[in-house]
């Protein structure tokens, strides 16, 4: 009667176990702004628990195609606010990514925020060089003249969209740097990509936020 009684616990404490499922895992550094393939992706079993945000190998159709919205370490869990979708570019505009010191953007920028790219700091040269205007939508106003990154510091060289932004350091292995990847009008990509490869690019933040710049 014991061992039976015994035998009868241990198979009802078993079956309460939580049996093993199959999450998403990333296999190798996917750095922020990169669409996420296949060959990204790798599986990890694990007893589900309360408050696991992890995707399930079944959602795995659905997350190739997006972009990370953050650099994606290997090893880790993938979770849904870490993506964001990927709808294509819309015809004059660019990606680019920039690296700025942590007094170069506004402390908690997130993907999905307006901002105004706005030259800085001692890079620039003045010299009178004119910069393109822009209009309300970030598209370069007609008669403007060609945008430069050497213009006087306070000059603003587009409005850009968020489309992601890394941890301090997490990118770039430097203490106090972070990295954000901009959507900004074709014209102005040139003058972004110079600004910010010679540290001499700052972001502000405005009202407003892109249509559509949520986790699937």
């Amino acid at each position: 009667m014991i061992v039976l009684s015994c035998g009868a616990l241990g198979a009802m404490v078993a079956g309460r176990v939580p049996r093993p499922v199959e999450f998403l895992a990333v296999a190798h550094v996917v750095p922020a702004g990169v669409t996420v393939t296949a060959s990204d992706l790798g599986i990890v079993s694990l007893a589900p628990v309360a408050g696991l945000n992890a995707m399930p190998l079944q959602d795995a159709a659905r997350v190739v195609g997006h972009r990370a919205g953050e650099d994606l370490e290997p090893g880790s869990l993938l979770v849904p606010s870490e993506l964001v979708p990927q709808s294509g570019l819309p015809a004059g505009v660019a990606l680019v990514g920039t690296s700025l010191a942590v007094d170069q953007m506004p402390a908690g920028l997130a993907a999905g925020e307006l901002v105004l790219v706005v030259l800085s700091g001692t890079a620039a040269t003045g010299g009178g060089v004119a910069l393109a205007t822009t209009n309300a939508t970030g598209t370069e106003a007609s008669g403007a003249s060609v945008l430069s990154a050497t213009g006087p510091p306070g000059a603003i060289l587009c409005r850009a969209t968020v489309i992601s932004v890394s941890a301090p350091g997490s990118s770039s292995g430097q203490a106090g740097t972070q990295s954000a990847t901009l959507e900004v009008p074709e014209a102005a990509a040139g003058a972004v990509t110079a600004a910010s490869a010679s540290g001499n690019v700052s972001l502000a933040e405005v009202a407003g936020s892109r249509a559509g710049a949520s986790a699937p």
